[in-house]
């Protein structure tokens, strides 16, 4: 497994984790306000990490060129 495949694999974890968590918030699953909080601060440290590797990757990508 090379930097790709790992990459992409925490970019697939992360993503079907968020999915997870919209999901329980859509369908009536948060318990309370600290509950919301919790799930909304997974929310932003997935996109905050898939963005950080998207720029991670264009970078890679423009030093290969």
């Amino acid at each position: 497994m090379d930097g790709l495949d790992v990459v992409q694999f925490v970019q697939k974890t992360l993503k079907g984790r968020k999915t997870q968590i919209q999901e329980l918030m859509t369908d009536g699953g948060i318990k309370d306000m600290e509950h919301y909080r919790e799930c909304m601060g997974e929310i932003r440290a997935c996109d905050y990490v898939l963005v950080e590797l998207s720029e991670m990757l264009k970078k890679q990508e423009a030093q290969d060129a």
